[in-house]
Protein backbone atom coordinates (compact mmCIF):
# COMPACT_ATOMS: atom_id res chain seq x y z
CA UNK A 1 0.00 0.00 0.00
CA UNK A 2 1.08 3.57 -0.69
CA UNK A 3 0.44 7.02 0.74
CA UNK A 4 0.16 10.42 -0.91
CA UNK A 5 1.84 13.06 1.25
CA UNK A 6 0.71 16.02 -0.85
CA UNK A 7 -3.05 16.68 -0.86
CA UNK A 8 -3.55 20.45 -1.02
CA UNK A 9 -7.33 20.81 -0.98
CA UNK A 10 -8.61 24.36 -0.32
CA UNK A 11 -11.59 22.94 1.58
CA UNK A 12 -11.29 20.01 3.98
CA UNK A 13 -15.06 19.44 4.06
CA UNK A 14 -14.75 17.06 1.10
CA UNK A 15 -12.22 14.90 2.90
CA UNK A 16 -14.52 11.89 2.57
CA UNK A 17 -14.47 12.26 -1.22
CA UNK A 18 -10.67 12.24 -1.13
CA UNK A 19 -10.81 9.13 1.01
CA UNK A 20 -13.13 7.36 -1.42
CA UNK A 21 -10.93 8.19 -4.41
CA UNK A 22 -7.73 7.29 -2.55
CA UNK A 23 -9.19 3.90 -1.69
CA UNK A 24 -10.13 3.24 -5.32
CA UNK A 25 -6.55 4.07 -6.35
CA UNK A 26 -5.07 1.60 -3.89
CA UNK A 27 -3.77 4.15 -1.38
CA UNK A 28 -3.81 3.42 2.34
CA UNK A 29 -3.59 7.06 3.41
CA UNK A 30 -2.87 10.64 2.47
CA UNK A 31 -1.50 13.78 4.11
CA UNK A 32 -3.77 16.80 3.83
CA UNK A 33 -3.12 20.42 4.78
CA UNK A 34 -5.46 21.64 7.51
CA UNK A 35 -7.17 18.29 7.86
CA UNK A 36 -6.73 17.53 11.53
CA UNK A 37 -5.44 19.09 14.78
CA UNK A 38 -3.82 15.72 15.54
CA UNK A 39 -1.02 14.01 13.57
CA UNK A 40 -3.38 11.42 12.11
CA UNK A 41 -6.82 9.89 12.30
CA UNK A 42 -8.59 6.93 10.75
CA UNK A 43 -11.02 8.10 8.10
CA UNK A 44 -12.18 4.50 7.63
CA UNK A 45 -10.86 1.13 8.72
CA UNK A 46 -8.43 1.09 5.79
CA UNK A 47 -7.78 4.80 5.21
CA UNK A 48 -5.69 7.12 7.38
CA UNK A 49 -5.55 10.90 7.02
CA UNK A 50 -2.32 12.51 8.15
CA UNK A 51 -1.97 16.15 9.13
CA UNK A 52 0.39 18.25 7.04
CA UNK A 53 1.67 21.77 7.64
CA UNK A 54 3.45 23.97 5.10
CA UNK A 55 5.72 26.50 6.78
CA UNK A 56 5.89 29.99 5.30
CA UNK A 57 7.86 32.93 6.62
CA UNK A 58 9.99 35.89 5.62
CA UNK A 59 12.73 35.10 8.12
CA UNK A 60 14.32 32.07 9.74
CA UNK A 61 13.06 33.21 13.15
CA UNK A 62 9.44 33.29 12.02
CA UNK A 63 9.70 29.78 10.58
CA UNK A 64 11.47 28.48 13.69
CA UNK A 65 8.65 29.75 15.90
CA UNK A 66 6.15 27.88 13.76
CA UNK A 67 8.03 24.57 13.83
CA UNK A 68 8.36 24.73 17.61
CA UNK A 69 4.57 25.00 17.90
CA UNK A 70 3.41 22.46 15.35
CA UNK A 71 5.98 19.67 14.99
CA UNK A 72 4.43 17.19 17.43
CA UNK A 73 0.93 18.05 16.21
CA UNK A 74 1.67 17.32 12.55
CA UNK A 75 2.71 14.17 10.76
CA UNK A 76 4.28 15.98 7.79
CA UNK A 77 6.03 19.35 7.84
CA UNK A 78 7.24 20.91 4.61
CA UNK A 79 8.96 24.09 3.46
CA UNK A 80 8.76 25.44 -0.11
CA UNK A 81 12.01 26.19 -1.91
CA UNK A 82 12.22 29.94 -1.41
CA UNK A 83 15.02 32.11 -0.03
CA UNK A 84 18.38 30.37 0.29
CA UNK A 85 18.63 31.22 4.01
CA UNK A 86 15.31 29.63 4.96
CA UNK A 87 15.76 26.74 2.56
CA UNK A 88 19.20 25.85 3.90
CA UNK A 89 17.96 26.09 7.48
CA UNK A 90 15.09 23.74 6.61
CA UNK A 91 17.45 21.34 4.86
CA UNK A 92 19.54 21.02 8.03
CA UNK A 93 16.67 20.79 10.53
CA UNK A 94 15.63 17.17 11.08
CA UNK A 95 12.14 18.32 12.08
CA UNK A 96 11.46 19.26 8.44
CA UNK A 97 10.33 16.33 6.32
CA UNK A 98 10.11 17.85 2.85
CA UNK A 99 11.49 20.63 0.69
CA UNK A 100 8.92 21.26 -2.05
CA UNK A 101 10.26 21.93 -5.54
CA UNK A 102 9.19 25.17 -7.19
CA UNK A 103 7.43 24.54 -10.51
CA UNK A 104 7.91 28.17 -11.58
CA UNK A 105 11.72 27.90 -11.83
CA UNK A 106 12.05 31.03 -9.67
CA UNK A 107 13.67 29.10 -6.82
CA UNK A 108 15.84 26.17 -7.84
CA UNK A 109 17.35 23.49 -5.64
CA UNK A 110 21.02 24.27 -5.06
CA UNK A 111 23.74 21.66 -4.72
CA UNK A 112 24.65 22.89 -1.23
CA UNK A 113 21.03 22.66 -0.09
CA UNK A 114 20.67 19.13 -1.44
CA UNK A 115 23.84 18.01 0.34
CA UNK A 116 22.61 19.45 3.64
CA UNK A 117 19.26 17.72 3.18
CA UNK A 118 20.89 14.38 2.46
CA UNK A 119 22.52 14.48 5.90
CA UNK A 120 19.28 15.24 7.75
CA UNK A 121 16.93 12.89 5.88
CA UNK A 122 14.95 15.78 4.43
CA UNK A 123 13.46 14.75 1.08
CA UNK A 124 12.68 16.70 -2.06
CA UNK A 125 8.97 16.74 -2.88
CA UNK A 126 7.85 16.87 -6.50
CA UNK A 127 4.15 17.69 -6.84
CA UNK A 128 2.86 16.42 -10.16
CA UNK A 129 -0.30 18.59 -10.33
CA UNK A 130 1.45 21.64 -11.89
CA UNK A 131 2.87 19.39 -14.59
CA UNK A 132 -0.44 17.69 -15.38
CA UNK A 133 -2.43 20.94 -15.40
CA UNK A 134 -0.06 22.76 -17.77
CA UNK A 135 0.24 22.57 -21.54
CA UNK A 136 2.64 23.50 -24.33
CA UNK A 137 5.64 25.67 -23.50
CA UNK A 138 4.66 26.06 -19.87
CA UNK A 139 4.61 22.29 -19.39
CA UNK A 140 8.04 22.02 -21.02
CA UNK A 141 9.40 24.62 -18.59
CA UNK A 142 7.99 22.82 -15.57
CA UNK A 143 9.31 19.49 -16.84
CA UNK A 144 12.77 21.01 -17.27
CA UNK A 145 12.66 22.58 -13.79
CA UNK A 146 11.59 19.34 -12.14
CA UNK A 147 14.17 17.28 -14.02
CA UNK A 148 16.95 19.62 -12.90
CA UNK A 149 15.74 19.45 -9.29
CA UNK A 150 15.62 15.65 -9.35
CA UNK A 151 19.12 15.44 -10.84
CA UNK A 152 20.53 17.86 -8.27
CA UNK A 153 18.91 15.97 -5.41
CA UNK A 154 19.99 12.51 -6.51
CA UNK A 155 23.56 13.61 -7.29
CA UNK A 156 23.81 14.87 -3.70
CA UNK A 157 22.26 11.76 -2.17
CA UNK A 158 18.98 13.51 -1.33
CA UNK A 159 15.91 11.33 -1.70
CA UNK A 160 12.95 12.42 -3.83
CA UNK A 161 9.28 11.66 -3.26
CA UNK A 162 6.39 12.13 -5.66
CA UNK A 163 3.05 13.54 -4.49
CA UNK A 164 -0.12 14.45 -6.34
CA UNK A 165 -0.46 18.05 -5.16
CA UNK A 166 -4.17 17.40 -5.65
CA UNK A 167 -6.66 20.16 -4.88
CA UNK A 168 -9.62 17.94 -5.85
CA UNK A 169 -10.25 14.20 -5.48
CA UNK A 170 -9.94 13.74 -9.24
CA UNK A 171 -6.39 15.05 -8.95
CA UNK A 172 -5.26 12.04 -6.93
CA UNK A 173 -3.14 9.46 -8.72
CA UNK A 174 -2.15 5.88 -7.99
CA UNK A 175 1.45 5.16 -7.05
CA UNK A 176 1.89 3.42 -10.42
CA UNK A 177 0.75 6.53 -12.30
CA UNK A 178 3.04 8.75 -10.25
CA UNK A 179 5.95 6.41 -10.88
CA UNK A 180 5.39 6.88 -14.62
CA UNK A 181 5.78 10.62 -14.08
CA UNK A 182 8.96 9.95 -12.13
CA UNK A 183 10.42 8.19 -15.16
CA UNK A 184 9.61 11.28 -17.25
CA UNK A 185 11.57 13.30 -14.71
CA UNK A 186 14.69 11.23 -15.25
CA UNK A 187 14.35 8.57 -12.57
CA UNK A 188 14.99 4.95 -13.42
CA UNK A 189 11.90 2.81 -12.96
CA UNK A 190 13.06 1.17 -9.75
CA UNK A 191 13.69 4.53 -8.07
CA UNK A 192 10.47 6.01 -9.45
CA UNK A 193 8.57 3.16 -7.79
CA UNK A 194 10.30 3.99 -4.50
CA UNK A 195 9.63 7.72 -4.88
CA UNK A 196 5.91 7.01 -5.22
CA UNK A 197 5.72 4.13 -2.77
CA UNK A 198 8.21 3.06 -0.12
CA UNK A 199 9.92 6.42 0.48
CA UNK A 200 6.74 8.34 1.42
CA UNK A 201 5.69 5.44 3.63
CA UNK A 202 9.10 5.41 5.33
CA UNK A 203 8.59 9.07 6.33
CA UNK A 204 5.27 8.17 7.94
CA UNK A 205 6.82 5.22 9.77
CA UNK A 206 9.74 7.34 10.99
CA UNK A 207 7.45 10.08 12.27
CA UNK A 208 5.11 7.63 13.96
CA UNK A 209 8.08 6.50 16.05
CA UNK A 210 8.81 10.13 16.95
CA UNK A 211 5.31 10.46 18.41
CA UNK A 212 6.15 7.78 20.99
CA UNK A 213 6.34 9.40 24.47
CA UNK A 214 9.77 7.89 25.06
CA UNK A 215 11.33 9.19 21.85
CA UNK A 216 14.34 11.48 22.32
CA UNK A 217 16.16 11.42 18.99
CA UNK A 218 16.90 8.98 16.19
CA UNK A 219 18.20 5.79 17.77
CA UNK A 220 17.55 7.05 21.32
CA UNK A 221 14.44 6.17 23.28
CA UNK A 222 13.63 6.33 26.98
CA UNK A 223 12.38 2.98 28.25
CA UNK A 224 10.17 2.53 31.25
CA UNK A 225 11.22 0.12 33.98
CA UNK A 226 10.61 -3.45 32.91
CA UNK A 227 10.91 -2.75 29.18
CA UNK A 228 13.68 -4.20 27.09
CA UNK A 229 14.95 -2.82 23.79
Amino acid sequence: MSVDLGVLAPDVTNIDSFGDMASKLGLSGFAMVGSNPNPFRNLTENMIVYSRVILHGKSINSVRKQIDMIRRKSMIVSVPLKSIEITNWAAEDRRIDLLTADATQENRLRDTTARLASLSNTDLEIQIAPLLKSTGLNRSKILKSYREAVTTARDAGMDVILTSGASHPMGLRSSVAMAHVGVLLGMDRAYADKAAGSLPMSIIERNMKKLHPGFVSSGVEILRKGEEK
